[in-house]
């Protein structure tokens, strides 16, 4: 059995450089390439730009994104790309160029449950100079606590033990008196944990009366 030549499957031929523009731009790029005459392949280059910007419309919402569109005809051509562009080719090395490591906070948390956030905002706070400031933060910081606490813990901490949370979190800079601060209590969060409680209550008594039916049905007391 002979094979059609017309039939070549996607494995034979070339990688895509940039998959997201589909084969068919891939394939235009390498006629323009191969066109002998630069004007043409200026013209050609130009008009393909712009079926690429329809076929990524959000590409618009991009800063200077004409220019990006260039960089990636450059790049599909492997750079061999000579036409004249209003954009100077970009470097091959860009190909290759990976992205700096993001660095990843390694400095352990005293109390995990508050989270990093929470710690950042403390140091923050050992560092305000005026007293009268660093309370007010202080009692907002101190409200979170407590509130988040019984939120996500089910645990209601005392007034003095988020103050010596925070005396520990800064490493001794904050020490203060928790009667001074102002903290408040949410009483929401009570509320809605009283609920879930009832609710529970609720279905777990309606359970035990339909098995105390059924255990009478069976024993013949109905």
């Amino acid at each position: 059995m002979q094979r059609d030549n017309s039939l070549i499957y996607n494995t034979e031929k070339n990688d895509m450089t940039i998959s997201e523009y589909g084969r068919i731009i891939h394939d235009y790029v390498s006629l323009i390439c191969n066109q002998t005459d630069r004007n043409k392949r200026t013209r050609m280059a130009n008009g393909l730009i712009s079926v690429m910007e329809n076929l990524n419309p959000q590409v618009k919402d991009q800063e200077d994104y004409k220019h990006k569109l260039w960089d990636h005809l450059y790049i599909i051509s492997n750079f061999k790309l000579d036409v004249d562009s209003p954009f100077p080719p970009p470097n091959p090395e860009v190909t290759t160029m990976h992205p700096e490591p993001i660095p990843y906070p390694t400095q352990p948390i005293k109390f995990r449950f508050y989270g990093r956030n929470l710690q950042y905002m403390v140091d923050k706070a050992a560092g305000i100079g005026d007293k009268e400031v660093q309370k007010d933060f202080l009692s907002i910081l101190a409200s979170f606590m407590k509130n988040s606490s019984r939120s996500w813990n089910n645990e209601d901490l005392t007034n003095e033990m988020v103050t010596n949370h925070l005396k520990s979190m800064s490493n001794g800079k904050i020490d203060i008196d928790f009667e001074s601060l102002e903290i408040k209590t949410d009483t929401s969060f009570t509320r809605k944990n009283n609920g879930f409680k009832q609710g529970m209550n609720k279905n777990f008594s309606k359970k035990n009366k339909n098995k105390r039916n059924k255990n009478r049905y069976r024993n013949g007391n109905i």
